[in-house]
């Protein structure tokens, strides 16, 4: 009889013991959301989490990365597009001063506004975006050109990360971008602006070819520009979408169902009720049959 009761009390203290442990897991999902909270609950699972969070984590920079490269592109983009604006009015006056009843005199006020539009694209051509300038290269702590309109930059392409496998250069460098025919847009303004002074009909029909020349590089610049851009912003929507379904993943892995949570913690403290009764029930039993 007394190893009938010990046998049974063991049993009972084995299921106590279980059912507690199931009550902290249902407890500790409520509390927290989760359904693993502890690698042993799930290994698989708990595995698949970490790869979607790592994966979620990763696309997060890339993003990240996206937003700067697409400033620092719409910024370069803009600048261009200032330059063009300088360089169409550049146009218009060497047509006007190819003309034939143009004097000396005339040619030479001219050659005034020229050296003004010479400027702008030299201030243009070395702006500056976040403390780094823009058609420098990888030189982004140096002015792109010097004050003889010389191009003092590197060559380099800035590659951002904006895909595990993907890369996108966030610059086109001046000595690319800006330059024409050998010379840098700045330097082609300044020999139309001395042409203009020295009267020199010849190479003032030709600063025309040049500054179309020019226009038509600043067009392709943009369109390299506003290509890069589109593709950022298809690249962002792409990672947008992948990380709303690892987020689906991740919650289909990890979160707990607090319906069925309360349920199973509500299942699991009636047992408990029951189990703690019949083993006071059982040890009074066994005192009494000692006892006799």
């Amino acid at each position: 009889m007394r190893i009938t009761s010990f046998i049974i009390f063991d049993q009972l203290t084995r299921s106590l013991q279980r059912n507690m442990r199931i009550l902290s897991k249902y407890s500790d999902r409520l509390s927290t959301g989760k359904k693993i909270n502890k690698p042993s609950e799930d290994v698989a699972g708990g595995a698949r989490a970490l790869d979607y969070k790592v994966k979620l984590n990763e696309n997060e920079q890339y993003m990240k990365n996206i937003d700067d490269a697409y400033s620092y592109l719409d910024f370069s983009d803009t600048v261009m597009s200032s330059i063009s604006s300088s360089l169409t009015r550049a146009k218009e006056l060497a047509i006007e001063a190819a003309n034939g009843t143009q004097s000396a005199e005339t040619r030479y006020t001219i050659a005034a506004e020229i050296g003004n539009l010479r400027d702008e694209v030299f201030n243009y051509s070395n702006s500056r975006f976040r403390d780094r300038y823009v058609f420098s290269g990888y030189s982004t702590d140096t002015p792109a050109f010097d004050s003889g309109y010389n191009y003092q930059g590197d060559s380099g392409e800035i590659d951002v990360m904006v895909g595990r496998n993907s890369t996108i250069a966030a610059n086109i460098p001046g000595n690319a971008a800006l330059s024409y025919g050998g010379n840098t847009f700045a330097k082609i303004l300044d020999n139309f602006r001395i042409a203009l002074e020295n009267n020199d009909e010849a190479e003032i029909q030709m600063a025309i070819t040049n500054i179309e020349g020019m226009l038509e590089q600043t067009a392709n610049v943009r369109a390299l520009f506003g290509a890069r851009l589109a593709y950022l912003e298809k690249q962002k929507i792409n990672l947008e979408d992948m990380n709303y379904s690892l987020k689906m993943f991740l919650s289909d892995t990890e979160d707990a169902d607090i319906a069925e949570t309360v349920s199973e913690l509500a299942k699991t403290e009636v047992t408990l009720q029951s189990l703690r009764a019949s083993g006071s029930e059982m040890l009074s039993q066994s005192l009494l049959d000692f006892l006799g």
